[in-house]
């Protein structure tokens, strides 16, 4: 199934992570393609596409029995990620596109990174008894580029299996080897449970 995008109107584009800070989880947008519908994961201190929602995660010993049950990668909005450490974690863009979030106890994000950026996109189906749905886009501050990208990974440990890594379009992003997705497809969680003590 093909899909197009409405144009993105200056007047319809809510930064989600001012609008709401409404509880998230997210899938990767693309019918037709195998990355659809696969979980938006944070491993590696960024995000991951994966066929189940099994994130990379922590909870310190002194904390146990407490720790949270780990119910996925859950987002705060597109700012932050909704986790138990003190401070939190918030998300950014790296300045080459790298969809990432900051380490716990640490409020530190690369030089020239974007945080915020994340915009409403709504997407009309060609088949029309599907009706439209919005998905979430990466527009960088005062640039004409955007968008949201997978871009492989070769892991050689894991025997050559490549997996995907969530890039948003930057005036600086350069790779050739992705796929462009239509956006991130938002869903609510069943509960507002924390989503684990913290991911990494």
């Amino acid at each position: 199934m093909l899909a197009k995008s409405l144009p993105l109107l200056s007047a319809s584009l809510a930064l989600m992570d001012t609008a709401t800070a409404a509880l998230l989880s997210m899938t990767a947008s693309l019918p037709g393609s195998t990355l659809d519908g696969q979980f938006v994961v944070a491993a590696g201190q960024s995000f991951a596409l994966g066929k189940t929602d099994t994130p990379a995660t922590y909870c310190p010993t002194v904390v146990e029995p407490n720790c949270p049950n780990v119910t996925g990668t859950i987002f705060a909005g597109t700012g932050a990620l909704w986790v138990e450490v003190p401070g939190g974690q918030a998300t950014y863009v790296t300045k080459e596109g790298l969809f990432g979030f900051t380490q716990a106890h640490s409020a530190f994000v690369p030089v020239g990174a974007y945080q915020g950026g994340w915009v409403n996109k709504t997407i009309i189906p060609e088949c029309e008894e599907e009706e439209p749905y919005t998905v979430l886009t990466f527009q960088a501050y005062n640039a004409t580029v955007g968008g949201v990208s997978a871009c492989p990974v070769t892991s050689p440990g894991d025997y050559g299996s490549v997996s995907y890594k969530i890039y948003g379009v930057t005036p600086q992003f350069n790779r050739t080897d992705c796929v462009e997705l239509d956006g991130l497809l938002p869903h609510t969680p069943p509960t507002n449970a924390i989503g684990a003590w913290q991911y990494t």
